[in-house]
């Protein structure tokens, strides 16, 4: 055939005036031999038996409205807007309708943060359809991904994919991996594979890990050693936390001006190898003002209302009272989480941290408190610093928070790229029917017509059509 057609293109390109033959059999050649050539195969023939009907599905599709409002938001491929209609569709008792479930399944496929809202969309027609791809077996309802390996396999992974692996199986299993953990972790020879150990106890930490962190404390490797001094500081009552409010007691007196050092306590002189042992080894806690920060992150904020026999607020108002307020400060903001009333303490630290490590003590703590706390520390922030703070906060807002971070934002000046358009984190993530009622004042403060606020506009129409229809008088 390649004979035929090498033939065929040099009688083409020599012309029957010169080469000689008929003109329409030398098309007829070009045509036949040129898909011969270069055309497709055709798809081999299979013997697998065809898909079973898919079931009936038993609940209900959402209103006409609501469907139109998930295209236009698949369309504009916001993750915020699709969990939230996601959200709404669950509470209203409505599964997205036929047409969108392969377009759901591969969005979630490719976007694991995504599965969690989708899954409770996808009705018992979305769930037959994952069981007929292997990559959409995450929302069959049937447990393991199939690309899972043994856990005696796990590091044998790729290094990137062995804490995942086995932070999943954890989860599944935290008894019986923890114990594969311990034993792993004591027979292994390399530090690399000890630090993986290690960081996959932080999913499930529980009181019984703190025998295998305690004894990584002793570990050579620096890496190994801070990873388990880090979710040591996460547990609470342990005996780190123990070690340190005895430090804490024994090396800080509390003076007019606040918590001062001892004159004749440890910290006075140099860290011995016990304190050396409950130190990062990054730099990050050296000297008296680093070995303060270590001791105060590594016992919860209810030490100092119980030391001090003072409420959160107060308690919180005397440490950031004395000389070493910074560096007892910063060690709080690691506990945040832990305190029965966060607040106060966050707007203290905040006081203290870099921009950088106001955003990690923000994002450390529950979505609800997060929200006060941005509010209330962010009263002398720049643009950036409050757009980034703000994308860490669960969508959506409360309508205080959103009533009070969008003056926050309207008194600060644009960034020059930004000049005229509204904050997106603002209209995407804030209550939208405060927004709505605000849409005079956004489109004032903010004349540029925009993607942000067609956005907010397709809130606003997402939020009508899961509400319930007004029932006329008689």
């Amino acid at each position: 055939m390649k004979a035929d057609w090498s033939a065929a293109v040099q009688n083409l390109l020599l012309g029957t005036a010169r080469g000689g033959g008929d003109p329409a059999e030398l098309l007829s050649d070009c045509a036949a031999l040129g898909v011969a050539a270069f055309g497709a195969t055709l798809p081999p023939e299979t013997s697998a038996d065809p898909l079973p009907p898919a079931p009936r599905e038993t609940a209900a599709f959402p209103r006409p409205a609501a469907k139109v409002v998930l295209e236009a938001i698949m369309s504009l491929d916001d993750e915020v807007l699709l969990t939230e209609w996601c959200a709404l569709a669950k509470a209203g008792g409505v599964v997205a309708e036929h047409r969108m479930l392969p377009a759901l399944l591969a969005l979630g496929t490719a976007r694991p943060g995504l599965r969690a809202a989708v899954v409770e969309v996808l009705g018992t027609r979305g769930r037959w359809l994952a069981n007929t791809r292997p990559g959409w077996a995450w929302a069959s309802g049937a447990a393991p991904l199939v690309d899972e390996v043994p856990l005696d396999e796990v590091l044998d992974l790729p290094s990137a994919q062995r804490v995942r692996a086995l932070r999943r199986k954890r989860k599944a299993d935290p008894a019986g991996v923890g114990a594969f953990i311990a034993a792993e972790f004591a027979a292994s020879p390399r530090a690399a594979d000890r630090q993986v150990l290690v960081s996959a106890l932080e999913t499930g930490l529980n009181e019984q890990d703190e025998r295998l962190l305690e004894a990584a404390l002793d570990d050579k490797t620096a890496a190994v050693h801070d990873e388990a001094l880090r979710l040591l500081r996460k547990l609470g009552r342990t005996r780190l936390a123990a070690r340190a409010a005895h430090r804490l007691r024994h090396g800080l007196r509390l003076t007019a001006d606040g918590l001062d050092v001892r004159p004749d306590g440890l910290w006075t002189g140099p860290a011995g190898p016990a304190e050396l042992r409950d130190l990062m080894r990054d730099g990050s806690e050296k000297g008296v003002g680093g070995r303060i920060r270590a001791a105060a992150a590594s016992v919860p904020p209810s030490y100092w209302t119980s030391t001090l026999k003072a409420d959160d607020a107060r308690a919180a108002g005397i440490l950031r009272r004395g000389p070493w307020a910074a560096a007892l400060l910063r060690g709080v903001a690691d506990q945040l989480a832990a305190a029965q009333d966060p607040r106060p303490w966050a707007v203290a630290a905040a006081e203290t941290l870099t921009g950088m490590e106001q955003l990690e003590m923000l994002a450390a703590l529950p979505a609800e408190v997060a929200e006060q706390a941005v509010v209330a520390v962010s009263k002398n922030w720049h643009y950036d610093l409050l757009d980034h703070a703000c994308s860490q906060l669960p969508a959506p807002w409360s309508p205080e928070t959103t009533r009070a971070l969008l003056h926050r934002y309207a008194a600060l000046p644009d960034p020059r790229w930004r000049s005229g358009r509204p904050p997106n984190v603002l209209l995407a993530r804030g209550d939208a029917d405060l927004l709505g009622a605000s849409w005079e004042a956004l489109t004032r403060r903010w004349p540029e017509s925009s993607l942000e606020l067609e956005v907010l506009g397709l809130r606003i129409r997402l939020r009508e059509s899961f509400a319930p229809p007004i029932q006329e008088a008689p």
